[in-house]
């Protein structure tokens, strides 16, 4: 009797352990490039694949007056690379700024990162430091179902003087993998980003 109730409990316990583990397509990074000016700024980037999580800190060491950012990402399919998207941006980040404050969706987003770090609130941008620690975006487990990927980012930011010149101050590179895996740690899902009841 006391066998079987063993084998029972640990029969419990083993299942109960192995479904807790959920499959997640979360980011492997191959290579991290970063690259700032050291007259505007400085900056570093930091993934850590156990957590999962992320830290970005920027120091700031002149004030700016305006600032753009441009982004372009690609996503290739591993298993067929003729499945591909591309996309790329230019912003003024100020706009963004501006954005954040209109916007109910914008504000939501704002509030979201607050809790990780000291943002950027407003330009001209003043000397500090500004950073997300511990950050990684809300993850849910029905991405999982698509192909796995390659991706590529490249972000650059330019310092936009008061007379509309444009100097280079940020310059990332940054390259990975999208797979499915199995864990045991699965950050919020999309539903993260609503407010908290009560």
């Amino acid at each position: 009797m006391v066998a079987k109730l063993f084998w029972m409990n640990l029969t419990i316990l083993l299942c109960c352990g192995l479904s807790a583990a959920e499959k997640v397509m979360r980011p492997t990074f191959k290579d991290v490039k970063v690259w700032s000016d050291e007259k505007h700024v400085t900056h570093k980037l930091a993934f850590d694949p156990k957590d999962p999580h992320l830290n970005f800190t920027l120091h700031v060491l002149k004030d700016l007056n305006d600032v753009d950012i441009h982004t372009e990402i690609r996503i290739v399919q591993k298993k067929d690379p003729t499945y591909s998207f591309y996309t790329n941006s230019t912003m003024n980040l100020c706009r963004i700024f501006d954005w954040r404050n209109i916007s109910p969706i914008g504000l939501l987003i704002n509030n979201f990162m607050k809790e990780y770090g000291n943002l950027i609130e407003k330009c001209p941008i003043v000397k500090g430091e500004y950073f997300v620690h511990r950050f990684w975006y809300p993850e849910d487990v029905t991405v999982a179902t698509l192909p796995e990927v390659d991706f590529e980012i490249n972000f650059a930011a330019y310092h936009v003087d008061a007379s509309k010149n444009r100097v280079l101050i940020i310059n990332d590179h940054i390259t990975g993998e999208g797979v499915v895996q199995d864990v045991n740690n699965v950050k919020p899902g999309l539903l993260a980003l609503l407010p908290k009841a009560g």
